[in-house]
């Protein structure tokens, strides 16, 4: 693939130079930066400008990321998952068959999707669709390839007319030429351009059936040419034979027979009646020079190999594919497309295949979700290289795919799904970009539900306090308090308790009722919230008229040494309310918890005259209560 090249179009990039960051698995932030040595001298940089610096983002192009190809992700995704939790129970070929039909199923699916909305757009974006329906055409045609050569395997292990097959799905051309020509006309359609044409490409692509039907449309289907071909293509021997049982040796037998029986009547020349009945007698019986004419009745080179093989080789091992491969592209004298290098390298087993379907600008969707079928089928050892295992290398293509898809703001969580298929990377990956993911309260949620269910607590502990520092920026600092909690920061808890009381002692209000009323154990995750927590009941006791309950959490609070340094004008001030009370509320030992706490205050300047008027007010709570005692005595 070649590189692309970017313009910056920044003086201070020219003049300076650049430097790079990459932001997400697919996108790159490229700024102004002078290049500098660890040996330089630390001086001022002559490039400073009075303009702000700018920073320039360089995305690729992903084309997952079409609203189109949604479906595609989400499909493939859960036959993605089936098939690991499959792995569980004994997994035989037959199951990895019908995963792979489902996977083709889901690109067809997005085949037919694409080739709807070619035809409701023009343009730019008309041209852009056209482009990805030849992409997944390919996909779809190198898959269907693979699954036939290392997932649908069968006792005797032949590949020809698997291979036909898959040559009559891609290439339906004939086959509905033949469909039109038998539906809508009779007798005598020699007369038809596509007649021939049709007749021959039905015989390559094996559909012996259809021939013998069209060729008794002809006008002279009486002639002895046309019933002696009739009755050579009716008893020649097909795969059908040993689909039902028949020995290999008995089926090569019988077709030798045939071919013996063929070329005699080719000899005698029985079918030179008509040019075409012999050209398609030869055709059968493999004669080099026939097949040397067909190439302009076949698109491509493996159309031309399936065929040939059909009619000269049809009980070929899948091993010995490849001694053919290059002997058709030979005969057809293609130009290899990036199409034709992948399929050859297929059916060589070259390593080749792996770097090529790489390239295919799908965005690793095909070759993440095919050799992790390849691995399962443990088909995957053809294309080991000493470099790596091949665990590894399954691995390192779902963890690519699966980072891309956390790079989206809506399929992130399809991503963790591949992730989660990472033994030994997907943790640290999903470490790293979770926290990316959380841009709003509403996907950090999101994000902190799914990195519990995983157990990655340290991700939700960063999340949280990423979700807590923007609360704060945000001036929300009830949602942050709740935020901090959840990622146990102590720091940031006394920071917020702190602010909080500062509100307090500005307004006398009491913030965050609701998160302070229903802290529970939450409240001992540092002393200052327990602090807070504490004057929060002292506050309610109070508005419920409850004064001995609120002087015995306030004195409580006073012995307990955690008030802020600013805050004790507060404390001394709710003291003195209790002590100036018309009902005694505190008591003989409660009152000397106070004076120790006067005392620990007795130079501090500011609070000298409220010490003062404490002091006077515990004398007298005092004699109160010696006076109360006696009375009781």
């Amino acid at each position: 693939m070649e590189p692309k090249t970017f313009l910056i179009p920044d003086e201070m990039c020219r003049r300076a130079g650049i430097s790079g960051r990459f932001l997400s698995v697919s996108e790159i932030g490229v700024f102004p930066s002078q290049q500098v040595r660890p040996s330089s001298v630390d001086t001022p940089s002559s490039y400073k400008s009075t303009t702000e610096a700018k920073i320039y983002h360089i995305r690729s192009e992903v084309i997952l990321f079409h609203p189109v190809l949604r479906r595609l992700i989400n499909e493939a995704c859960v036959i993605f998952v089936q098939l690991q939790k499959s792995l569980v129970t004994q997994l035989n070929s037959q199951a990895l068959l019908q995963f792979s039909i489902q996977y083709r199923c889901v690109i067809r699916a997005c085949l037919e999707n694409l080739k709807e909305e070619v035809m409701r757009t023009n343009g730019v974006e008309k041209e852009e669709l056209q482009n990805y329906v030849t992409i997944f055409y390919s996909i779809e045609c190198v898959w269907h390839l693979c699954e036939i050569l290392y997932i649908q395997t069968n006792v005797m292990n032949t590949i020809g007319t698997r291979l036909l097959e898959w040559v009559r799905f891609h290439i339906p051309k004939y086959e509905r030429a033949a469909t039109r020509i038998l539906q809508n006309y009779g007798t005598g359609v020699e007369s038809l351009e596509e007649y021939w044409p049709t007749v021959i490409g039905c015989l390559l692509h094996g559909r012996v059936d259809e021939v013998r039907l069209l060729l008794s449309m002809h006008t002279n289907a009486g002639m002895t040419s046309f019933r002696a071909v009739e009755a050579s293509l009716k008893a020649m021997p097909t795969h059908a034979l040993i689909v039902g049982g028949m020995p290999i040796t008995e089926f090569n037998l019988r077709r030798k027979h045939w071919l013996v029986d063929t070329q005699s009547k080719i000899d005698a020349q029985v079918f030179n009646a008509e040019p075409q009945l012999s050209f398609i007698i030869r055709l059968v019986v493999g004669e080099e020079l026939a097949w040397n004419e067909v190439r302009k009745h076949c698109e491509t080179w493996y159309e031309l190999l399936a065929a040939w093989l059909f009619y000269t080789d049809p009980t070929l091992r899948t091993f010995e594919l490849s001694r053919y491969t290059r002997r058709c592209m030979r005969r057809m004298g293609t130009t290899m497309k990036q199409i034709d290098v992948i399929l050859l390298a297929a059916m060589e087993t070259d390593v080749e295949f792996l770097k090529q379907i790489q390239n295919m600008n799908e965005n690793g969707w095909f070759i993440t979700h095919l050799v992790d079928l390849l691995y399962h089928a443990q088909q995957l050892d053809i294309w080991k290289s000493h470099e790596t295992t091949i665990a590894h290398l399954r691995e390192s293509f779902i963890l690519e795919y699966g980072s891309l898809l956390m790079c989206h703001n809506s399929l992130w969580q399809i991503g963790l799904n591949y992730l989660d298929h990472c033994p030994a990377q997907g943790v640290s990956a999903m470490e790293l970009l979770l926290p990316r993911v959380a841009r709003t309260e509403a996907k950090t949620q999101k994000a902190i539900r799914e990195a519990t269910k995983r157990k990655l607590f340290s991700v939700v502990q960063t999340l949280a306090k990423i979700q807590c520092r923007q609360c704060i920026r945000m001036n929300r600092h009830g949602n942050a308090l709740v935020w901090a909690l959840k990622a146990q920061d102590v720091e940031c808890i006394s920071h917020l308790v702190n602010h909080t009381l500062r509100q307090i002692k500005v307004s006398y209000a009491l913030p965050h009722e609701d998160l302070l009323s229903n802290l529970g154990a939450c409240m001992f995750a540092s002393d200052s919230l327990i602090f807070l927590a504490k004057y929060y009941d002292y506050r309610h006791q109070m508005d419920k008229k409850n004064h001995v309950d609120a002087a015995n959490i306030l004195v409580g609070l006073i012995g307990s040494k955690f008030t802020p340094k600013f805050f004790w004008d507060v404390m001394l001030t709710e003291t003195l309310t209790l002590l100036e009370s018309k009902e005694i509320t505190i008591d003989a030992n409660s009152s000397l918890v106070i004076m120790n706490y006067l005392d620990d205050r007795a130079d501090q300047v500011e609070l000298k005259d409220k010490l003062n008027m404490i002091r006077m007010a515990l004398a007298r709570n005092m004699s109160s209560v010696l006076a109360q005692q006696r009375r009781i005595i």
